[in-house]
């Protein structure tokens, strides 16, 4: 298989790396630009301008199937655009969504196929956060995208509730969804803890998954036949998110199957980041 790589010289030789230990890559090209990509079977778009998504739509109308690599857009009606110009073109489409692509997450995510309970907390210390506002929002909508993908059904209920300082400083967020399922999602986000700390913690009738989302190692437990509850581990490499992530994107071409993060993922995500902005904007 044939793969482009769009994008700045630095990013596209880092992510060079991270395709060339795959046995189905044949061949990797780094190009400044769509125009300059020529015969390629996928192409991955490392692109976090403002134009991004009419970067993409114009992959996608190429001909090309797309990996973009960039923060979470939430541009409905661009999105919608290309999701249908993917669909007429018969390309795939996958979005980077890391909370998603996580080994660790797909990993959860085949073992509890549609949870009935998601609790996330992240405690961020404020030092880390360069840009507090921007960060604030893309955290939190992170953390909604991985609920809304994996619970996988409509949305009843959400409740949406913020603090902060002043413009400038937001403090914390609790997102609360209850889905058509009856499942629900619980997202607290604190940004001016002494430490780092994100957990996620999903559950079933026969199982729960606790993961340590920095170090991906998670707890397992389950019920055994006697119905008493037992422990177990599995850890995975944080390192590799990057390169599993290429994988998963470069085997759905090859299986001509749904990405792991796709253009109707990111549109469901980008109508609830909709609404749960019309809720916190009731408390403003």
């Amino acid at each position: 298989m044939k793969v482009g790589i769009v994008g700045d010289a630095t990013r596209t030789v880092a992510w060079e790396k991270h395709l060339r230990p795959h046995g189905i890559v044949s061949e990797v090209n780094l190009v400044p630009s769509i125009s300059d990509l020529g015969d390629v079977d996928a192409c991955l778009i490392l692109d976090n301008s403002a134009e991004n998504l009419d970067t993409l739509l114009d992959a996608v109308q190429n001909g090309h199937s797309s990996f973009l690599i960039a923060k979470q857009p939430t541009d409905i009606k661009k999105l919608e655009k290309i999701h249908r110009a993917a669909k007429e073109s018969g390309v795939k489409i996958q979005f980077s969504h890391w909370p998603t692509l996580a080994p660790a997450t797909q990993w959860m995510m085949d073992s509890i196929h549609r949870p009935h309970f998601i609790h996330i907390n992240r405690y961020v210390n404020r030092n880390v956060l360069v840009d507090p506002v921007n960060e604030f929002r893309n955290i939190w909508i992170d953390e909604l995208g991985l609920c809304v993908k994996w619970i996988d059904s409509g949305i009843h209920h959400i409740e949406a509730q913020s603090s902060w300082l002043d413009n400038n400083n937001p403090i914390s967020i609790h997102l609360f969804l209850r889905f058509d399922n009856g499942s629900t999602a619980s997202i607290v986000i604190y940004t001016s803890s002494q430490e780092n700390q994100h957990q996620r913690i999903a559950s079933s009738k026969t199982e729960v998954l606790d993961c340590n989302v920095p170090t991906q190692s998670i707890r397992i437990g389950r019920l055994n036949d006697s119905g008493h509850l037992f422990f177990g581990k599995q850890t995975f490499d944080p390192a590799q998110a990057a390169e599993k992530a290429a994988l998963l994107f470069l085997k759905s071409i090859q299986l001509n199957s749904e990405t792991a993060y796709s253009g109707y993922d990111a549109i469901q995500l980008a109508k609830q980041i909709e609404k749960v902005e019309q809720r916190l904007g009731l408390f403003s």
